[in-house]
């Protein structure tokens, strides 16, 4: 049997290509969202780089089929995809991208088909198409109406579209039969029903799985990345060091009598100052490239500062211990706090054959610190280390 044999009819190819290109859309942004740093936050396909990417898919797509129209010689055989095209990316995309998409459509329908009557009769129609698509999602919101009645508002203007084309009888596009009319009509109905419940679950989905990977990696008290996202990043930063040799350093912090001040001040208190820690670890790495805090215990953060030298981190830390200090923490509404923490900071030696030899080290800093009578950082500046031990000399200081 010849592949002649096996093809099918223009609406199930139709349906199949909308599905492909909406399913093509999602794997790209959720490879984008998987590398996101803001896991977890709302998809927002109007900001940031899943913007980026709608405007230059849906530019691509709408230049494509200028092109195949212009191959084609005609403009009915995809005149529903890039009516499709049109409302879709009004309603999921907004104005701006709906715009630049139109815009690409048009300067290709120039380059290929010349400034010929039907050139400026397409232009209009899909001026005119643009401005009813726009002015009927703005009706719908309005009115809080649902998805499906948007969809199905799309299908009977189209429906109109498709009856003015046949009464009026462009020249350019020749006389069009009731009968093709009607193929195309329903048609569109169809491919506009699978676009939108095809968007519909997949758009479910990613937010789905989104809340779920937030869930899974970031603690929600502090809003700071959990144990086990530590393990996996100093997994990879551990054997990236070994590959280029750029610096790493960890700090190992610790706040300072935090049992006594659940015990005295109840539990919720103690959440609250360990939100308004999280807060300022946030705050402190905001300005060094790929930096990142992480809540590995009860009250223990880590800290990994990539391309950092054991000086640098040495400052950071002590910089960060003086902003902890100085801030007031409010456990109710009459009531404020202040703490203190201990620190450990350690880099990340060549001869260290194992991440557990750093992990050790800088957690041997903290608890010299802690055992120096808190409030105190602690930093591993002996580069060369004992061979029975694998801990360098430490220097605990403290600024007050």
């Amino acid at each position: 049997m010849t592949q002649h044999d096996w093809l099918l009819s223009p609406l199930f190819t139709g349906i199949f290509v909308t599905l492909g290109i909406i399913l093509f859309f999602q794997l790209l942004a959720r490879t984008l969202m998987s590398r996101s740093t803001k896991k977890g936050a709302p998809i927002n396909y109007l900001v940031g780089s899943l913007a980026v990417l709608s405007t230059v898919y849906f530019s691509a797509l709408a230049i494509y089929f200028e092109i195949a129209a212009a191959q084609q010689d005609s403009d009915i055989a995809f005149i529903d995809f890039r009516l499709l095209l049109l409302s879709y990316v009004i309603i999921f995309l907004g104005r701006r991208t709906s715009f630049i998409v139109i815009l690409c459509s048009f300067i290709t329908r120039f380059l290929f088909w010349g400034s010929t009557t039907g050139t400026f009769i397409f232009i209009a129609f899909s001026v005119f198409m643009y401005l009813i698509f726009a002015l009927n999602l703005h009706l719908i919101r309005r009115h809080h109406s649902s998805q499906l009645v948007l969809v199905n508002c799309l299908n009977i203007i189209v429906g109109v579209f498709w009856l003015l084309l046949h009464y009026i009888r462009l020249d350019y596009l020749g006389d069009i039969p009731l009968s093709q009319v009607v193929y195309y009509w329903i048609a569109f109905g169809v491919m506009n029903f699978f676009l939108y419940y095809g968007l519909t679950q997949l758009n479910t989905e990613n937010d789905y799985l989104n809340t779920l990977t937030h869930q899974a990696t970031i603690d929600p008290l502090t809003q700071l990345k959990n144990y086990a996202v530590f393990k996996t990043d100093f997994t990879k930063k551990f054997g990236e060091f070994h590959s280029s040799k750029k610096p790493l350093a960890m700090i190992a912090l610790d706040i300072d009598y935090f049992k006594r001040v659940n015990d005295q001040y109840g539990h919720l208190a103690g959440n609250k100052i360990l939100i308004g820690v999280g807060k300022l670890l946030i705050g402190a790495v905001h300005d060094l490239p790929d930096a990142h805090c992480y809540r590995v215990g009860g009250e223990e953060f880590n800290v990994l500062l990539p391309n950092i030298s054991l000086e640098k981190a040495s400052q950071f830390s002590h910089d960060l211990q003086a902003k902890i200090r100085q801030a007031t923490f409010q456990i109710s509404e009459n009531q404020n706090i202040k703490i203190t923490v201990s620190m450990g900071v350690s880099t990340l030696h060549a001869s260290d054959k194992t991440q557990n030899l750093f992990y050790e080290r800088t957690d041997q800093m903290l608890y010299h610190s802690k055992g120096e009578g808190r409030d105190r950082v602690t930093v591993d500046t002996e580069l060369t280390k004992s061979s029975t031990t694998g801990f360098g000399n430490p220097v605990s200081s403290t600024q007050n």
